[in-house]
């Protein structure tokens, strides 16, 4: 005998509303994380992009092939942010998307140059690194980067430029392979 057990509307309703005042009351909701914690969390994090060969042959064929006499050319290059508005003492996701095309060329250096401007236009901190090594075959590639955002952060908006840039080791001359850039904006912390 199968015994069916059915639950009375009154009672998920009753529990439905106490679960909406406990979470708008802040007893059950998500705690924000203290400007002590977020300072002993940023101990722990890593704050290189992490790249993943995500396609490589499939998404190639809507892709223009590599240029003659060319190294290395980026035919797609996205990047966005996971919000648009953020508090201080949190981190920011940069989520990046790139489609590289490369020979295999061990004196190839590839680096990410990311910028980051003020609303009107003031560089405020600038961050480089060498994704070569993470980058070695042509392919569709997704990456992120976790953003700290400090406590004496001001608020108003930001904007994210970054690019990718290539040259020869042990040569100063640099091509800018591609240019993306993203917005967000930094709230006061209540």
């Amino acid at each position: 005998m199968v015994s069916t057990q059915y639950m009375n509307p009154s009672r998920s309703s009753l529990s439905l509303f106490l679960a909406a005042i406990l979470l708008l009351s802040g007893c059950a909701g998500i705690r924000e994380t203290s400007c002590e914690q977020f300072k002993e969390l940023r101990q722990e994090i890593d704050y290189t992009t992490q790249y993943r060969l995500l396609e490589s042959d499939t998404v190639a064929r809507r892709f223009k092939p590599l240029p003659k006499g060319a190294v290395a050319v980026v035919r797609q290059y996205k990047m966005d942010v996971n919000t648009p508005e953020i508090k201080p003492c949190n981190h920011l996701k940069i989520q990046k998307e790139i489609y590289l095309l490369r020979k295999n060329d061990k004196n190839l250096v590839l680096e990410e140059i990311r910028e980051f401007y003020t609303d009107d236009g003031i560089l405020i901190a600038t961050k480089s690194e060498f994704v070569g090594d993470q980058m070695l075959t042509s392919g569709y590639y997704a990456g992120s980067t976790p953003l700290p955002i400090p406590e004496k952060a001001p608020p108003g908006k930001y904007r994210i430029v970054s690019k990718l840039v290539m040259k020869r080791k042990n040569t100063t001359r640099v091509t800018v392979l591609a240019r993306a850039s993203a917005s967000f904006k930094v709230i006061a912390r209540n």
